[in-house]
């Protein structure tokens, strides 16, 4: 008993001295998340060992593993356009020779072909893999970060509240009870940010099992169209319960949008619709200008344009090289013709950003998007401004008696721009 009485008054005097808190990071003011690890001396050490052991299992080399993902994904752009070559000098083959010879040249050509095709599909597998730990590394970092954060901070209201004021100066514990809640409520936004992570983590996970297959099944095409043929068959469903429309509406939906979608820009809408939606995202901190962060972006735009990621991989190394370019588009690389992917024409570029056009065919067609980049006060910032006559939702009559524009604009943020947004904050972050 008395052994415990000591034990007690020795926390008692830890917490009052502040020595809880000995080398903690500090919160708020400017302070990184985790820039120091907090320090935890004495009895309390133990409770505290796990996170720390959890933080150094995850902070590794997150710039490392990125740059692999680059050269990973670049080979597979390289491969891929031998593959491309191969198949059209077996064109060239049908098309000019005749004969058993000729015949056999062709197979071969053809069959190099379609294994180029599947060694580009591991390796942008194996890209995606990587771009995936990337993600989940930096999640759950940032998760032990907050915890520990809050905890050395929970120990700093522990004192204040018992010890560091005379009992009846309520209004100093009452500053202090607010102060902790506060850092609470940081830490659970801390969580959802880390499940929005997951989420896009989920989506890239969608996108690696997709190639894997493709490397595995050669004839993807015809499973593909056998998959469109099945989708198209399914009845309309009730879809999901939206508010009503307005000029800015829910989840960034928007009507009637303007012709001119972001003030002060050259960039414009050219047609008239009745639908569209905005979204917007910090991109993170950055030394580079306007015209440098758009320069990169057009230089590796198929590496960073989430939508010109098709399964055949001939596009990863291209570049938005000029207005009137043709891009092949399609949503998580599944060539469902009208539900999934179709083309689009570059229609005007200029320093901040550019806009493209959906092309007959193209789900979103007719309709036009306006995407804006830009560097402001030290952060990268994007901008994409989508107008369009109907929604997939309301073509494909999942909404004929709802507005079904909230629910796009959710859609189109939250399964294609929000993951082109970690693909730039990777590249600015890690290079």
């Amino acid at each position: 008993m008395t052994a415990t009485l000591l034990a007690g008054d020795g926390i008692a005097a830890q917490i009052a001295g502040g020595s809880w808190t000995s080398g903690a990071a500090t919160s708020g003011g400017g302070a990184s998340p985790c820039s120091s690890i907090p320090g935890f001396p004495g009895p309390l050490s133990h409770l505290v060992q796990p996170l720390e052991d959890l933080l150094d299992m995850f902070t590794g080399e997150p710039a490392a593993v990125y740059q692999a993902s680059r050269e990973w994904e670049q080979t597979t752009g390289d491969v891929a356009d031998v593959g491309a070559r191969m198949k059209a000098l077996a064109g060239q083959v049908d098309a000019q020779l005749q004969g058993a010879t000729a015949d056999a040249i062709e197979e071969v050509l053809r069959t190099l072909a379609q294994g180029a095709n599947s060694v580009a599909n591991w390796t942008k597998a194996v890209s995606q893999g990587l771009q995936l730990c990337v993600t989940v590394f930096e999640s759950i970092r940032s998760l032990v970060c907050e915890a520990l954060e809050l905890l050395s901070n929970f120990a700093g209201t522990v004192k204040d509240v018992i010890f560091g004021s005379w009992p009846w100066e309520l209004d100093k514990k009452a500053d202090a009870i607010r102060e902790f809640a506060e850092d609470v409520e940081r830490f659970v936004d801390a969580c959802k940010a880390a499940a929005e992570n997951a989420l896009k983590a989920a989506r890239e996970l969608v996108r690696l099992i997709t190639d894997l297959y493709r490397a595995i099944v050669p004839f993807h095409e015809e499973i593909e169209r056998i998959i469109g043929g099945v989708i198209d068959l399914v009845p309309g469903g009730t879809p999901p319960p939206v508010g009503p429309g307005s000029r800015n509406g829910p989840f960034g939906s928007q009507y009637n949008p303007s012709h001119e979608p972001y003030p002060g820009s050259d960039l414009e809408i050219v047609g008239d619709y009745d639908l569209g939606y905005q979204h917007d995202y910090d991109l993170g901190a950055t030394d580079m200008t306007t015209e440098e962060l758009n320069a990169m972006f057009r230089g590796e735009f198929g590496h960073l344009f989430v939508p010109s990621r098709v399964g055949d991989n001939t596009q990863l190394n291209m570049q938005l090289s000029s207005t009137g370019q043709t891009i092949n588009t399609s949503l998580f690389g599944l060539n469902i013709p009208g539900t999934t992917a179709g083309e689009i024409t570059v229609q005007q570029i200029t320093r901040d950003g550019f806009v493209i056009a959906a092309s007959p065919g193209h789900p979103e067609y007719p309709g036009e998007v306006a995407f804006r980049i830009t560097s402001e006060n030290g952060h990268a910032r994007l901008q994409v401004t989508g107008a369009y006559d109907d929604t997939i939702l309301g073509a494909h009559d999942l909404g004929s008696q709802h507005d079904t524009n909230p629910a796009y604009a959710a859609i189109s943020d939250y399964s294609i721009w929000s993951d082109m947004q970690g693909r730039l904050r990777d590249r600015l972050r890690y290079g």
